[in-house]
């Protein structure tokens, strides 16, 4: 006879009975991720010793390989991490089935902790198996065997699943409804970065010089999934609170011949948070209502959260796409905040279907009208500057180094990219033209130019130029404090303005043309003891000269001698009459060997890099040297050529 005290045994911490139901009921999930595995590693390592290696261009390395194939966990760890969460607490989407896993002897602590062991086994088993399999391949194959690259690969991909797999319970805690889990958890990976980038975009079409960033979220979503990778530039708490951004950005290696593994702290730091986590959806399933299946969100006091959150979301994403459809030139603001108000009424009250399952939502106005009061505040305080943003200009002495970006300008050779600028001298005038350009600011907003041309006649021939145009003027600052301060502006050029030695395209005109910084602008790769191993004129017919040994060197001197007496290397920022005028259809490309490094020498085996000069009639001695050598029936000014 069963006795009273085995009758009132307390539930169950654990157990064994759901545990291997888990395993052999989700059996996909494991094996498709050991089977993905297997193909990268193991198997990559036996083509590796066959010669089949396209990703590196050495020979057999396992090091090597293992390093490289590391970051194929990145994807991995969150698509497998989030189906295994589905899978094992599939019961608590269901009103039916959460009510009978419940009434079984098992405490909820216990429901929990087996799912969640269960989910860590589907990923810690599969990759010790494939690290044990990788090894005997490769004591199969042969020395040199890659011991510690092995257990780092297994210990980088154990943390990431960790960290991803307890996110996922977490998001299974705090939702009801099986679709909207992968939603929560891709919100949870990338839901800072995508509204820090909206934000950019809101910004940068309300504030005069703000600089968008160079690629958008979405943009580097497309590159990741189709393979490509690559990192983002965003501020430092964007990308720690970007989980999936902070691995790519910081996970990866050195490179030949050592191949070291770099960036392990996202690791290690994001493999504790998960055990953080885990504790907390632990904390929440205790608490989690019966009832919640079927529940957008699960939690009570997430509804306004959430309720707020897709409101905002909607009207940022939402009312930037219509902004780009209605107005391509990105012209008229007050459009855009009409639109931000509308997407984002839009959103609230959607979230308010999902949230009380029904159409009948309209009698929350009172709360989609607070949004809407604090969306409308938010987008005045951009539109006024409120925090001064448009007229911050630093000071000179506050500046360490200046970066200045612009777009491509006339001649198209290597003297179009202006070097970082350390001077004082140099940064004062940067810093004087773009406080000219904020004084202007009201004269320059929105103020991009269409391309005109005119017609300018020379010996009865009919050549285009160009009168009036805009060029893009991007400014970074390094500050002592170890700040930065980045701007981005579209300047207006005409011939009246670059007569104007005040306005911002004079300015920009006069750094641009300056001795030295021509001269730093072409030899920005230029080191000391770099070989100069030949030239090349190209021309108009397409055949070209090349010219070596002697005559190289005459050639070579009589360039920088027109560089440092300012004859060569003037650029235009109109291609106007000069343009055509003193400037040649013809290049002059010089190839130089870098030094190596340490040794001080060159080699033939180095990379090579060249240095590109664009002929101008004020070049006397480049011109003299070239008619010398016999090839001056090559050389016509672009105005010849346009004839």
């Amino acid at each position: 006879m069963t006795s009273c005290s085995e009758l009132r045994r307390p539930p169950a911490w654990f157990s064994s009975a759901l545990f291997l139901q888990n395993w052999t009921r989700f059996w996909p999930v494991w094996t498709l991720y050991t089977a993905v595995w297997l193909l990268v590693l193991p198997i990559g390592l036996l083509n590796g010793s066959a010669g089949n290696w396209s990703v590196l261009s050495g020979g057999y390395d396992p090091n090597a390989y293992i390093v490289q194939v590391l970051c194929v966990g990145i994807p991995l760890s969150p698509l497998f991490g989030v189906l295994a969460a589905m899978a094992l607490f599939s019961y608590l989407f269901h009103p039916r089935a959460a009510g009978l896993m419940h009434v079984l002897p098992i405490r909820r602590e216990g429901l929990f902790l087996t799912n969640y062991l269960s989910g860590l086994s589907f990923f810690f088993l599969p990759i010790l198996a494939v690290a044990a399999i990788a090894l005997a391949v490769q004591l199969y194959i042969g020395p040199p065997v890659a011991w510690t690259a092995l257990f780092l690969w297994a210990w980088c991909q154990g943390l990431m699943v960790l960290f991803f797999f307890s996110l996922a319970c977490l998001c299974v805690m705090l939702t009801g409804l099986l679709p909207a889990l992968p939603i929560f958890f891709a919100a949870a990976n990338l839901l800072v970065l995508g509204l820090y980038s909206l934000f950019q975009q809101v910004a940068s079409c309300f504030l005069f010089g703000y600089k968008s960033p160079d690629m958008s979220w979405l943009t580097w979503l497309f590159f990741l999934f189709m393979g490509y990778g690559g990192t983002m530039s965003v501020p430092g708490w964007v990308e720690w609170l970007s989980p999936l951004l902070c691995y790519y950005n910081h996970l990866g290696h050195t490179g030949p011949p050592d191949y070291r593994l770099t960036g392990l702290l996202p690791i290690f730091v994001y493999g504790f948070l998960g055990l953080a986590l885990a504790g907390l959806a632990l904390l929440l399933y205790r608490r989690r209502r019966i009832e919640a299946a079927g529940d957008v969100v699960a939690v009570p006091w997430l509804r306004p959260v959430f309720r707020y959150g897709v409101a905002l979301c909607t009207a940022v994403a939402l009312g930037i796409v219509l902004w780009n459809l209605i107005v391509p030139t990105r012209q008229h603001p007050e459009i855009l905040v009409v639109l931000l108000l509308l997407s984002g009424a839009l959103g609230y009250f959607v979230a308010e279907m999902f949230l009380s399952k029904s159409f009948r939502v309209l009698r929350r106005w009172k709360g989609c009208v607070v949004f809407l009061l604090l969306l409308l505040l938010g987008t005045a305080a951009l539109a006024l500057d409120w925090t001064g943003y448009e007229c911050r200009v630093p000071q000179g002495g506050q500046v360490v180094s200046v970066s200045v970006e612009t777009s491509l300008f006339a001649p198209y050779d290597s003297g179009g990219f202006l070097a970082p600028l350390t001077d004082p001298e140099d940064i004062a005038q940067v810093v004087a033209l773009h406080q000219e350009v904020v004084d202007r600011r009201e004269e320059l907003r929105g103020g991009q130019r269409n391309y005109e041309w005119e017609t300018w006649s020379t010996d009865g021939a009919q050549i285009s130029v160009e009168t009036q145009s805009s060029i893009s003027l991007n400014l970074e600052y390094t500050l002592a404090d170890g700040n930065t301060l980045r701007r981005a502006y579209t300047l207006p050029v005409t011939e009246e303005l670059l007569a104007q030695a005040g306005s911002p395209a004079g300015r920009l005109d006069a750094l641009l043309n300056q001795t030295d910084q021509i001269r730093r602008a072409y030899f920005q790769n230029w080191r000391e003891r770099d070989t100069l191993v030949g030239a090349y004129l190209s021309s108009y017919s397409g055949e070209g000269s090349s010219f070596a040994g002697r005559e190289l060197e005459i050639l070579y001197q009589a360039v920088l001698d027109d560089l440092e007496a300012g004859r060569l290397g003037r650029h235009y920022l109109l291609e106007d009459a000069d343009y055509f005028q003193h400037c040649y259809y013809n290049d002059l490309t010089f190839t130089f060997y870098p030094a190596q490094a340490g040794s001080g020498t060159s080699s033939g085996e180095a990379s090579s890099y060249t240095v590109v000069f664009t002929l101008q009639s004020t070049a006397v001695e480049t011109l003299r040297v070239l008619n010398e050598l016999g090839v001056e029936e090559e050389l016509l000014t672009m105005a010849q050529v346009s004839v």
